[in-house]
């Protein structure tokens, strides 16, 4: 009797070890990562799609860090929403302007994310970044 009790209750257990192991698991980021805006320096791009092409190029989660370096004074970040992303404005912007490098934004959820520079004309030089955060 107390045999076929624990065999019952292994059975279970073995089963229930199965039903966990096809279920697939989620992505578990142990560490956020670091991606360098544009590889190196957030300033005046050589072409205009510069950013769109190095954001294009990654795959981007929430939890993860973007990270802008660049001069301080002569250049700055702030995040801002498409409508300001696509007439280089920071009217409403959803950040402070971040003035010191590197400055980082840490990415909390899966959402179109919108950068710009704030000086003089930079923005409309290119110096502005969209990037689509996923799911992690």
């Amino acid at each position: 009797m107390a045999m076929a009790v624990a065999i019952r209750s292994l059975v279970a257990a073995l089963l229930a070890g199965c039903v966990l192991l096809a279920v697939p698991a989620p992505r578990c980021a142990v560490t956020a990562t670091d991606h360098v805006v544009g590889g190196s320096l957030w300033t005046i791009p050589t072409s205009s799609d510069h950013y769109s092409n190095w954001a294009g190029n990654r795959t981007i989660f929430a939890g993860d860090n973007l990270v802008f370096r660049f001069d301080a004074g002569m250049y700055d970040v702030v995040q801002v929403g498409q409508w300001e992303y696509n007439r280089c404005s920071w009217e409403d912007p959803y950040s402070d302007t971040l003035k010191s490098s590197p400055a980082v934004f840490h990415l909390l959820f899966a959402d179109a994310n919108y950068y710009v520079c704030t000086i003089a004309n930079y923005c409309s030089l290119g110096v502005k970044l969209y990037v689509q955060v996923q799911q992690a």
